[in-house]
Parts: C-alpha cells; structure tokens; sequence
C-alpha cells in the first residue's frame, strides 16, 4: 500500500523542529507502468493497516503494477528516504523535505546530504541499493557521461522531472554602488589572464574603475562557487566564455579546450575567492564594498534584501526576465529518481516514498504560480511543461537519451 497521506490543508511546520529531524550532512521517455493514486486514509484505518502491514509496499493496481527492472535483490527496506542536493538548491530541497515530512508523517524524515551538483549525480549514480541515494536535486542536467555512469553502476530505471527555473545572479552588498556589469567586463577583472593583440599576460587590474571608467574605483573583488557547484559551471558558460567570445586573441585559439581554458581560468591572487556555494552568501556580506559574488536566484532571495542584484548586460534578474529568458543566466532545476528502489507488490525494492515525493514535488501547490517553490526562489514552468513533468511523476515513465 502507497504511505498514507494526510489531507492537504494549511498545517503550521516548525522548520527548526524539523530540521532535527533530517541528517544534514554539512525528453524523449521510455513509458512505465501507471500508478494508482494516493488514497489517504483515515487515522484508525491507517494504524490497523500499518500494525498489521509493517511490510506494505509501494505500487498501483494490481493488473497495473509491474516489478521494476534490476531491483535490489532481497527486498531490503530502508526506513526513510536518501536524497542528495546542490547547495545551490538546498532551499528547494529543504521545503520539499518538510511538505513532505509534514504530510506523510508515519514514516521516517528523509535523510539529506547537500554537495555539489557534480557530486550530487556522481553519489545518485553509484549504484543501487540501501547505501546509494533514492533522489538527486541538480541544478544542472545529467551529462550523458554522468548517463552512461549510472548505467555502468545498474542505475538504469531514472525519472527525470523539472521543477522549476532558476538563475545564477551577480550580487553585491545592500548599498553598494555596483549597479551595471557586463560579461565582457567580469571577464576583463577576473580572469587569470587578459589579451594584449595576440598575445596573452597575467591579469593585474586592481580597479573596477582601470576596466571602465564609469564603474566605481573600488579594488576588484569576486566570490565564485567552486567547480562542484552547477553555479560555477554556469557561470563560467555565460559569464567568462560569453564575456571573452569576441575576443581576437582567444578566437585566434586552435584548439576548443584551450580556448576555454583561457576564458574560465580565474586569478590566482588575493582578488578571487573560490568557495562552496552554500558559503557564498555569508561570505559576500562580510566582504568589502566592490566585491561582486555568484548565487543562486533562491540565494538572492533569501538573503532578505541583504543582497542585491547586477543587472547583467543590462538585464535584472526577475521572476519576469528568467521566464522568459530574457536573463541569459537562466537554469532549469531538475530531480532525479530510481524507480527501481521504490518497493512493488511482491515487496523489492528499498524504501517507501519515493513517488509520492516525486508527485508532491511537480504538483500544482509546488511548481505553480505562487506555489512552494516558488517562495523558495524557482520560477514556474510554463503550464504545459508542467503537466507533462506531473505525467511524468504519475506514469513513473524513465528517461531516455
């Protein structure tokens, strides 16, 4: 039997109380078997069913619900679900993990590990069983190297849903005076090495002022998330590479490798700080006027107006200007889920949850206009690409590249 859900009312969550519960550790697709609904059910009957089906399992109808392929043998069950996240996205994973602690609450609080979203996929991909990850949240898609990994390891039953967009944000402190950046600019002060004709020399800008002289004489300081983070990979797409494109040195460049190289090598001196992106924020808070930092949109508005956005080439990242795309630094926001742990009639598989979490997390009271994630920095899908991903969650259908 699916976990029992309680009615979906507005119900007061302490996040502090909850948080003790979770262990921090700080499209083309291929159809499958349609589930049934959730039913959720009455107090008494859920304990009696519960008491007397401690080995209830996850699945649909019978004529519906087949076993899953390169289940986990000896249908081990763990109590509670293993979810990896990005930093970047660990406010999104956070709020999911108490709308879900909060409406099924006879099983145990998932337990959560924020890393970065290389490694993120890396740990979801190790392989299966009660010691790998049921569910990864990436801020970037799974690379079909990272694909090919999973399958290697017996990963091959993957639900890939989005839940919503994100961006990466060039921030500054409340009050500063950093207004207007382009990528050609953040290029000029931050890279390892700047263009002279056809030649290459290390970078020793010390101003903004020495790049532009409309942009303030504050001494050149920059905050970025370490390659781990899909932040930094973003930035380095968008930002470094877009900002040194049209540069004639770089262009002169044989080699692809290189060539990026050149463009997303970052200064090795005092002026670039390299970090965890969950550290980020705090770190640029503390910083001096002048210094600009990487985050997340969610970051951004966490921070309460602490931090404030750079319009990058001349755009402000907005809920409007990331939907449309717009800001260029725009990212989708994915979550990654092993079908083949879930446990099926005949009682394989790992744990119980993982697509009622899957569903709860492409709902309308999630993913849609003023949902839950939407307070926590995503901006929705628009209404088409979110039902097909809540079709997606109920078919359990697997990705295919």
């Amino acid at each position: 039997m699916p976990l029992t859900a309680l009615p979906q009312v507005e119900a007061p969550v302490i996040r502090q109380t909850l948080r003790k519960r979770i262990f921090w550790s700080l499209p083309m697709h291929a159809a499958a078997p349609r589930p049934s609904p959730l039913k959720p059910l009455g107090g008494f009957a859920a304990a009696l069913l519960l008491a007397a089906l401690p080995f209830a399992v996850l699945a649909g109808t019978p004529a519906q619900a087949q076993p899953p392929s390169a289940a986990p043998s000896g249908g081990v069950l763990r109590q509670g679900l293993h979810i990896v996240s990005s930093g970047s996205s660990r406010s999104v994973t956070e709020a999911l993990v108490e709308a879900f602690s909060s409406r099924y609450v006879e099983g145990q609080a998932p337990r959560v590990e924020i890393v970065g979203s290389a490694a993120a996929l890396e740990r979801f991909c190790a392989g299966v069983g009660v010691d790998t990850p049921d569910l990864a949240i990436s801020s970037r898609r799974m690379p079909r190297a990272v694909a090919n990994t999973c399958q290697t390891n017996g990963v091959t039953d993957i639900i890939e849903v989005q839940l919503g967009l994100g961006a990466v944000v060039i921030a500054t402190r409340r009050g500063d005076t950093m207004a207007n950046l382009t990528t050609r600019q953040i290029y000029a002060a931050l890279a390892a090495e700047f263009a002279v004709e056809d030649d290459f020399r290390t970078n020793t800008t010390n101003t903004w002022s020495q790049i532009n002289g409309a942009l303030p004489a504050t001494p050149i300081r920059a905050i970025i998330p370490d390659r781990s983070s899909g932040t930094r990979g973003l930035f380095n797409d968008f930002v470094m590479e877009g900002g040194c494109r049209e540069v004639k040195a770089v262009r002169l460049i044989f080699s692809a490798a290189f060539r990026v190289a050149k463009c997303t090598t970052l200064r090795a001196d005092d002026r670039v700080r390299e970090m965890a992106s969950s550290d980020v924020p705090a770190a640029l808070l503390a910083s001096p006027p002048g210094t600009i930092a990487a985050i997340s949109y969610a970051q951004l508005l966490e921070s309460g107006g602490n931090l404030v956005p750079v319009a990058l080439n001349g755009v402000l990242p907005t809920a409007a200007s990331i939907a449309s795309g717009d800001y260029d630094l725009t990212r989708t926001i994915y979550l990654y889920a092993k079908r083949h742990h879930s446990r099926n009639l005949q009682g394989v598989g790992v744990v119980r949850g993982i697509r009622e979490f899957t569903g709860d997390a492409v709902s309308e009271s999630a993913g849609g206009p003023g949902g839950l994630l939407s307070q926590h920095g995503l901006v929705p899908l628009a209404p088409a690409a979110r039902a097909q991903q809540r079709m997606i969650a109920t078919r359990q259908t697997l990705m295919s590249r």
